[in-house]
């Protein structure tokens, strides 16, 4: 397989072992990781058993092998945001961020803690683990990382390239509605009132991909958000909808564990102790709706949950969301997908 263009560091185990033995580094195995797309990334194991991370970015898309360009930035965000987050909220035995052991700028080269082995999404099926006390505890850290990063700055911006990448489900919105016979122009609409608000979003620091695939668990059953290249200053109602929307799906796709509904009134429950008055406001709960709406009117179409009558179902329920949460219809979204979240 020919090289890519523009290698500027390690994207392989070979690449990876020169790296490091010009730190005078040399590790016991190096692994090379699969499940992400944007970044080339590994497991080493250190001569005393530690389990390090070590994440580097191309200035494209890794999975692209060089055919989209993807802004190098976008590791300088993670690491600042790790560092930023590790430092100002406590990290409790049940959910933390990785710990950033050291950072290349230069390289783009980031080594961290390493989690475990398995995701969230991965784990939801075994019975050894109680998924509305995750469902809880992941609302609490959530909550947690609303308020407490109200004036944290991650980078110049906000992380602009992150706030234009998750306008994406928002721009393409309309071709899936096309595609399943819904309403093409309601869906522009909702790109047109929404979807701009991305840009310019400024209340906290958003993880930017909150789902259970970016949550890992390791042998202690301890929960680390990972991959935070896609932080950035904007509307926490976001990271909520789309968790939502996710353990959604796995409750309703995956075995009904409760998950969801547990997540939102652990959510609700912190907002409360903080003093917090966002679930107060309607048009936090509207942003709350209309972003879940969109991830399941949306995503469902390109990655596979289920047979194409189950993903018109789904698709079918996300514009129904999004119509109740742009009307303000509280008293539907608090009978239905965000009872949770009103008590």
């Amino acid at each position: 397989m020919p090289t890519p263009p523009s290698v500027t560091g390690p994207i392989d185990t070979e690449s990876l072992k020169r790296y490091l033995a010009s730190k005078s580094i040399q590790p016991t195995s190096i692994t090379p990781l699969t499940g992400g797309t944007a970044n080339f990334v590994f497991r080493i194991l250190t001569h005393d058993g530690t389990s390090q991370i070590i994440k580097h970015a191309e200035p494209y898309i890794a999975a692209s092998y060089g055919n989209i360009p993807f802004p190098l930035e976008r590791m300088d965000f993670e690491a600042t945001a790790l560092n930023e987050i590790g430092a100002l909220m406590q990290q409790n035995a049940i959910v933390k961020v990785p710990r950033t052991l050291d950072y290349d700028r230069e390289a783009k080269v980031l080594t961290m803690t390493d989690g475990g082995k398995t995701t969230l999404k991965d784990a939801y099926a075994r019975t050894d683990l109680d998924m509305p006390a995750i469902g809880r505890e992941m609302g609490l850290w959530l909550a947690a990382l609303h308020h407490s990063t109200k004036r944290t700055g991650i980078g110049e911006g906000g992380n602009p390239i992150g706030k234009s990448v998750y306008r994406w489900a928002y721009a393409h919105l309309a071709e899936v509605a096309e595609r399943y016979g819904l309403d093409v122009g309601f869906a522009e609409w909702i790109d047109e009132k929404y979807g701009a608000l991305l840009a310019a979003d400024d209340e906290c620091v958003c993880q930017g991909d909150f789902w259970p695939g970016n949550v890992l668990l390791d042998e202690e059953k301890s929960l680390t958000v990972v991959d935070w290249e896609m932080c950035r200053r904007g509307c926490g109602a976001t990271d909520v909808g789309q968790f939502a929307a996710e353990t959604y799906l796995l409750d309703r796709l995956r075995g009904g564990k409760g998950l969801q509904q547990a997540f939102l009134r652990g959510y609700r429950e912190a907002v409360g102790k903080f003093g917090g008055r966002s679930l107060q406001h309607e048009g936090y709960l509207k942003r709350v709706a209309v972003h879940m709406g969109v991830h399941l009117a949306y995503w469902p179409a390109s990655v596979k949950w289920a047979d194409e009558d189950e993903t018109k179902a789904v698709i079918e329920l996300g514009h129904e969301l999004m119509r109740h949460g742009d009307a303000g219809d509280m008293e539907w979204l608090a009978d239905h997908l965000l009872a949770g979240l009103f008590g």
